[in-house]
């Protein structure tokens, strides 16, 4: 058994220290203290025990505006912090994948979240981009997509709420990261819409997306109940 593996057995125990029966829980304490000792684990690994990380596939291959704040949109809400990665799919193809990193069941919440919200963005950029002028350059296309995409973004903004971190929590996922990331950059973010923005493409996006739905996901399909505007 590595070190990790101690962690999660570490974390197991913890959580059955809890149990009612108070011989089950002086026994699953010991065990937990036994490894802690053995593996030199100290209070502070423990407690980054609590923090979890979920990675989705990214909605694009690019960082581009409208993803960015739509990543961000969703860490804030709940209470999550994201970042980038470029990992190999099942078909070991390289492909690009935001994780979001928070306490307990957050980012679980958090990625589905951004899967649904994600999947409605991209069908509406979509279609809005496919009826645009024939006679419109692809590249033109592409920004005023973008722009209608970062509209979109803007409107689904009160669809969830915002529950942020307390300052225990944050300074928990930031040593975290700092632990099992410190080699973290920061990825140059494209604005392709920037060019033909105030031409009404960002209204557009805000006058649709304020038709989105979202259900908050906690375990399976069956434990998400709608969440949003009726």
């Amino acid at each position: 058994m590595n070190r990790d593996d101690a962690l999660r057995k570490i974390r197991r125990c913890l959580e059955l220290a809890r149990s009612a029966n108070q011989f089950e829980a002086a026994a699953a304490m010991r065990q937990a203290q036994a490894l802690m000792r053995e593996y030199a684990v100290s209070g502070s690994d423990v407690e980054l025990l609590a923090v979890t990380e979920v990675s989705v596939r990214a909605l694009t291959n690019a960082n581009v505006v409208w993803e960015a704040a739509l990543n961000r949109l969703i860490a804030n809400a709940f209470g999550c912090e994201v970042y980038w990665q470029r990992t190999f799919d099942a078909d070991f193809r390289l492909a690009r994948h935001v994780v979001f990193v928070g306490l307990d069941a957050a980012p679980e919440v958090a990625g589905y979240a951004y899967e649904v919200l994600g999947r409605q963005c991209v069908k509406a950029r979509q279609q809005y981009v496919a009826g645009q002028p024939k006679r419109c350059k692809a590249a033109t296309k592409t920004a005023r997509g973008d722009e209608f995409a970062r509209g979109w973004v803007q409107a689904v903004r009160d669809l969830v709420q915002n529950m942020g971190m307390t300052p225990a929590n944050a300074e928990l996922v930031d040593r975290y990261m700092e632990q099992q990331h410190p080699d973290l950059t920061t990825a140059e973010i494209r604005d392709r819409g920037r060019r033909v923005a105030h031409q009404g493409h960002a209204a557009a996006g805000f006058r649709v997306g304020k038709s989105a739905r979202l259900g908050r996901g906690v375990g399976g399909p069956a434990a998400r109940p709608l969440l949003g505007r009726s």
